[in-house]
């Protein structure tokens, strides 16, 4: 449905070995220019009660909200909404409500301070 509208965000792959890594494709528009990025998380051993941790690895060091690796920072305001939901969120969750608010509040900064350009 949101492809069809063209209102997707992002491109998910399953891992093709069958484990727990995925990979897949996010973009957020601002000031009608696309900003697409690669991410990754790996699915924790204690899944569904802990939440993946989404990694950005071409952002790394570009903004004070990631941690090493390229991991987003997810536990002020995310973390304990999944604890709160537990086991009833699941992937698009953690994309919708840790990736999405993440890149609304971070990707603006980071065009703004010249850290990031457009790849399109």
């Amino acid at each position: 449905m949101n492809k069809e509208s063209d209102l997707d965000w992002f491109k998910i792959d399953p891992p093709e070995d069958g484990g727990k890594k995925w990979k897949g494709k996010c973009w957020y528009i601002h000031n009608f220019i696309k900003y697409e990025f690669d991410f990754q998380f790996e699915i924790p051993a204690t899944y569904p009660a802990v939440a993946p941790e989404i990694e950005l690895p071409e952002l790394e060091g570009k903004t004070a909200k990631m941690y090493r690796g390229g991991k987003i920072c997810l536990t002020i305001h995310f973390k304990p909404l999944w604890a709160k939901n537990s086991p009833h969120f699941g992937i698009a969750h953690a994309l919708c409500l840790g990736l999405a608010p993440w890149l609304a509040a971070e990707v603006p900064y980071m065009v703004e301070a010249g850290v990031i350009q457009s790849k399109v």
